[in-house]
């Protein structure tokens, strides 16, 4: 990008980027000093050790993988159906499905719970996953939408041509081109999930089920709060995102340019 500017612009770019990255470095640097405080490393050992860590790790993974797979599989769905296929009433049903990016997840707490004691789901991964899904949906279906509407519409002729029906051409030829967009579901989706602390709060009781985001509890209470463990637990629950990220940064990349605006 740069070796399109001229030098002025170029070095005031280039200038921009570096405070940029200042700005968002010295944060991150704080964070890690005050993991560091007081014991150093062990604070790392002490998280590990003295809490359900491990567990509490396999049931955020169980239940952010599956939220992610529904988004994927529901919003894609949704948006071919709206893109593509486009049968009566589906800009009703669009306009329902994206009024959801209108409304703050806290106001859906209540009545999602008692949808989920109705039917005898509260206290399993499962309490947590179709809350999460439906909250995430709205997001999904937009960014896949438009994606979807800026691919040739020779595309969908072609595969018409040589015989696919509509399910075959969702699964062999949408899901491989919808990639990149699904990337970028898949990341947003996958943080909201992996971040999640209120949910498992308010729909899970046993210990047992409850996610990685209530480690961090286990160093705090009315007379004390262990800040540099606190940092520390925060620091390992962080680390499964960034590594999602680095995985999959070449295709959100590409996704987030062709689905994020149409």
């Amino acid at each position: 990008m740069f070796q399109f500017q001229r030098l002025p612009g170029r070095v005031l770019s280039q200038l921009l980027v570096l405070i940029a990255l200042v700005v968002l470095v010295i944060p991150l640097v704080l964070i890690v000093k005050e993991s560091l405080g007081g014991e150093g490393f062990t604070n790392y050992t002490v998280v590990l050790s003295s809490t359900p860590f491990l567990r509490f790790f396999a049931n955020s993974l169980i239940v952010s993988v599956s939220t992610v797979l529904l988004v994927m599989f529901l919003g894609l769905s949704a948006s071919y159906g709206f893109a593509v296929l486009r049968p009566r009433g589906s800009r009703v049903g669009a306009v329902v499905i994206l009024t959801g990016l209108a409304l703050p997840a806290i106001a859906l707490v209540v009545p999602l719970y008692y949808v989920v004691q109705a039917i005898g789901l509260l206290d399993t991964y499962w309490s947590v996953i179709i809350p999460l899904t439906v909250i995430s949906i709205p997001f999904g279906v937009l960014v896949s939408s438009n994606y979807i509407r800026g691919l040739p519409p020779e595309l969908y002729e072609a595969g018409r041509l040589d015989g696919a029906n509509s399910w075959q051409f969702f699964w062999q030829i949408l899901v491989p081109i919808c990639r990149p967009i699904l990337s970028v579901v898949a990341i947003f989706t996958f943080l909201a999930a992996w971040n999640e602390y209120l949910l498992p709060l308010l729909f899970i009781q046993s210990t047992d089920l409850q996610l990685l985001t209530q480690v961090p509890t286990y160093f705090q209470s009315e007379r004390l709060v262990d800040t540099p463990k606190i940092f520390a637990a925060n620091i390992l629950i962080s680390l499964p995102v960034v590594v999602v990220f680095i995985v999959l940064q070449k295709t959100f990349r590409t996704g987030i340019s062709a689905g994020a605006v149409k």
